[in-house]
Parts: C-alpha cells; structure tokens; sequence
C-alpha cells in the first residue's frame, strides 16, 4: 500500500488545560492515532512547554519521548534576559546534545513579540546552525483568541534579519490573512506555513504551484485537531507525488537534519476498510461517491482569495474526488449582494443540472416581500432549497424573517439550510409549525441533540469534525442517519471535510449513510424539482 512517510509537525503530549476525562494526551495515545492514519513520526512538544512555562516542559518531554523512535521532541523558548533559561549558545548546545529538532515559540502565551531587541539575540545562534523556527501566537486561557493571530509584519521583518532561519508559522487557522501570506511567502524565502491551520479549497495545490512544496509542512496539531483533516487533504491533493511526498515528510526530515536525528523504518496495521484505505492513500475506488449538502459558488470572495473556482474546475475537482451531487449557494450573498450570488448558483444549475441542487440565498434584512420576491424569481430560475446566514449578515439568529423562509420551505416541501439555527426554543417553534420542511443545521453541533429525538425533519451537517473522534461523539449523540457530509466546499477542501468520516471508527454501513445516502432519502422527499 502507498505509504507517504507523514511526518508530523505539530504535536502536544502531557495533561493540558482543556483535557477532558479521558480525552487523548499521552505518547501512546499519539502512537496509537499515528498508527491509524499512516503517520510514521511525530515533532512533539509538551503541554508545559505550550501552556505553563518552557523549562519544566522542556524537561518533561525528554522523558515523554525517549522510549519513542518515532517521537521527536521540540522545546519552547522566552527572550533571553532573565534567569528562566539557559543562555542562547548553551541552549542551542543541549538542543543538539539531546535531539531535540525544533524551537517554538509561542508569542501570544508568554506575551513577547519579535523586536529584533526582544529575539535576536536566542535566534541569531539558531540561524547559524539553520534551527527551524516556529512561531505560535495563540493564547491558551484569557487573551486575544481568533484566527489570523500571527503578526505578518514582525514575522517578515524576523525572516529578513535572519535569512538563514527556517521560520514556520504555525497557528489556529489561517484564515481571512491568505492574501498577506502570499506576500509574506515573495518576501520571505525562508518562511514555510504549517498546514494544521490552513483550510482552503486548492490552498495546496495553490502554494504548491506559486512557491514549491518545500513552503509545506505537514502538522496536524494535535490533540486540539485530529489527523484526519490535513492528512486526506494532502493525500487527495491535486499535486505531483514528488511534492506530496516532500509535503508530508520530506520538508521536515531535511529542516531537523541539523541535530542528526534517527528515523525509524515503521510498518503501518492495515486499514480497517476501503473509507480508511482512501483517507491514507488518496486512492479512491471508482465506485466510491459522496453527495454534499453544503457548498459554496462564485469565483471570488471578499473574505478569501478562492484559486482554482471557476465552474468547471469546480466540477473537475468534484469528479476527481467522487462528488456526484452538491447542494450549493453563493459566497456573494453571504455579505453583499445575494441577487448577484443566485445568479451565479443558477448559472451553475443550469450548466450542471445533475450535479448541482441550487438554493436561494436569502437576507432577512429585504423584509417578508423582498424575500419572497427572490424566492419566487429563483424558483423560476431552477433553485429547489433555501439558504440562509444571518450571523453574517448582522441579523439575529432568532429573528422574525427567519420564518418567511421557514414558511416557504413548508408550503413547497424544501431543505432549508441555515449556517446556525439559533437558541433550541426558537428552532423548536420553527419545527413544530412547518413539519414539512427539512431544517439543516450548516455546521456540526451537538445543541440541538435533544431536539432531533422529537423531530424527524432536522439533520446536522459534518462541517466541521474537528477534534479527534468527534465523528463517533456526534453519531454516538444523534444517530448516523441524522448527520450529512458537507463539505463547505470554495472556503474548504473538499478532502478536509472528508477525513474526518472516512477515518471514523464506525461500520461501513455508517459511513455510507453520513457520506451520501441521507442526503440521497432526504432529495428524494425534499427540494424535487418542478414537475
């Protein structure tokens, strides 16, 4: 079987502050899911280090990881000045001494930036022995949370006073700051993006082309995420097996080369079924499909830069990956112009019938004629179901104009996608007056679990099964012929919100349902077309 000697970036072991009981945290944990997924080794760094303080985790994972060959420790580290830790060229000595192939810095934690004053002088003898470098700026506890935390500017300004220093931004989710990193990336040659956080339809493969492979590092940053997010998507990426090869592993072996590091040769258990075997592989069977009940259209939005969405690159990716059907709206409604963005979508319909279910995106903020007004015009145009999305509109969840859409889906037997639903009572009152529309639920929550054992017409869309296991939790909750594989296709990869299903620990017949049937039974019930 094709392995592609993953190699992961971006691991924490150790008891860490939002553990639940019985939550994964330990080496073995990590080996076991390493295991699972075909991940042969690990850069690993302890739960201290990232949370507490860098001495005492830099102690403890020596410890975590020494019975391991195939764990490699990393340390954190502070601005030099205090007595917290050795002095800079010691530092970089018992990194050498002991193995240990990477620094992090976690910037936004300990609440230092990258002054040249501040950093250089822990960071100019890291240059000298080409140490990789990464830097962190989430928050663990109270502070400025979010995406999009790390400072381009300071980290641009940091790779041009070391040109020698591999630098690699790691954080949260890269997310609405894509644009700025692709001039940071033509600034800096020497800064690389690791992937645990970069969720973008054809991000891959974009960076890939523009800058090389060697900007990629594989890093699923775990435990916080599972595995099976960036490993399918990097798997199923549309690249050449060479940069996968040097993506998934190959960058990092060469980065950590400077402490003579050993890599195990590790021989992976089979995959359990064919859903697994993709995931691993990106070799998909030819008479595996998927259906999607959650997808965007338009070649450009205002929050993201979309490569590679044009229509019919839409529809080569979604036979590449075994898409046969996706319910898709607009990305132009979702802040602007929503006439402009169901345009596009019955553009779509009508180039693409048998693969695209068009629905009407709506704006509460038109008022009950206006709404009905586009429902009626997009009716007539092809569009069979209903979108909405007042969180980003700056409308209330819970508002009035939500039930005109309600409303219409009852009379004419629609799906009725909404991005959040609101709070259970007024979603409860939805249910029980239109019994005969299908509320979806656009993004995974468990909130409404009590709601879904007294109404059969509510399902939950799988975007997005971020930690590890939440697929099973979400089944073990709401039952798998209630979930529905979305994949929020234009803002993500389709493969991203794949893996999260195909690695599940459930029964075939399971991943079946969550990954096409129910939206196939709810197609025939729902949204038909005219006539």
């Amino acid at each position: 079987m094709m392995h592609w000697g993953f190699f992961d970036a971006r691991c924490t072991v150790g008891r860490h502050v939002r553990m639940q009981p019985g939550g994964p945290h330990t080496a073995e944990h990590l080996l076991a899911e390493m295991d699972r997924y075909g991940v042969a080794e690990a850069l690993v760094v302890d739960s201290l280090s990232r949370e507490h303080h860098p001495l005492d985790g830099n102690r403890r994972v020596l410890e975590t990881t020494a019975p391991h060959a195939r764990l490699h420790p990393a340390w954190a580290a502070l601005p030099p000045g205090a007595d917290e830790q050795p002095a800079p060229e010691e530092f970089l000595r018992q990194m050498r001494a002991r193995r240990v192939g990477a620094l992090f810095l976690f910037t936004g934690q300990y609440r230092f930036g990258l002054f040249d004053w501040a950093v250089d002088a822990l960071l100019e003898p890291m240059a000298e022995a080409r140490v990789p470098v990464f830097i962190c700026p989430n928050v663990i506890g109270p502070g400025p949370g979010g995406d999009d935390r790390t400072d381009l500017g300071a980290v641009v300004a940091l790779c041009r006073r070391l040109p020698e220093l591999p630098v690699i931004v790691t954080e949260s989710r890269i997310r609405y700051s894509q644009r700025m990193i692709y001039r940071a990336l033509d600034a800096c040659p020497n800064l690389r993006i690791e992937l645990s956080g970069y969720w973008l339809h054809h991000g891959v493969e974009y960076i890939t082309r523009r800058w090389g492979a060697e900007r990629l590092i594989f890093g699923s940053n775990w435990p916080k995420f599972g595995h099976h997010m960036t490993l399918t998507t990097l798997t199923c990426a549309d690249i050449d097996d060479e940069d996968k090869r040097q993506i998934a592993g190959g960058n990092l072996r060469e980065l950590i080369r400077w402490c003579s590091p050993e890599h195990p040769s590790v021989e992976f258990p089979p995959p359990e079924d064919e859903y697994v075997q993709f995931g691993r592989t990106g070799v998909r069977p030819a008479d595996m499909e998927f259906h999607d009940c959650h997808g965007h259209l338009g070649p450009r939005a205002a929050t993201y830069h979309l490569p590679d969405c044009d229509l019919d690159s839409i529809v080569r990716q979604m036979d590449r990956l075994g898409v046969q059907k996706t319910c898709v709206f607009s990305f132009a409604g979702v802040t602007s112009d929503e006439r402009f963005g169901n345009d596009i979508v019955a553009d779509a319909v009508r180039r693409y019938p048998s693969r695209f279910v068009g629905f009407t995106l709506l704006n509460p903020h038109r008022g009950r004629e206006g709404m009905l007004d586009e429902l009626e015009r997009c009716a007539a145009l092809g569009l069979r179901g209903i979108k909405l999305i007042p969180y980003y509109q700056e409308y209330p969840d819970d508002g009035p104009m939500l039930e005109v859409a309600a409303r219409w889906a009852h009379e004419h037997r629609q799906i009725v996608l909404n991005h959040h639903w609101g709070p259970p009572e007024h979603l409860e009152r939805l249910l029980a007056r239109y019994p005969d529309a299908c509320f979806i639920n656009g993004h995974t929550t468990l909130g409404y679990a009590d709601l879904m054992q007294r109404y059969p017409n509510l399902y939950i869309c799988s975007c997005a099964l971020v930690p590890p296991h939440a697929c099973e939790d979400m089944v073990a909750r709401i039952g798998a012929d209630r979930l529905l594989f979305g994949s929020d296709m234009e803002d993500l990869p389709i493969a991203w919100g794949l893996g999260p299903i195909l690695f599940a620990r459930l029964p075939v017949e399971q991943k079946r349902m969550i990954l096409g049937g129910n939206l196939l039974r709810l197609l025939e019930r729902y949204s038909l077309p005219e006539g």
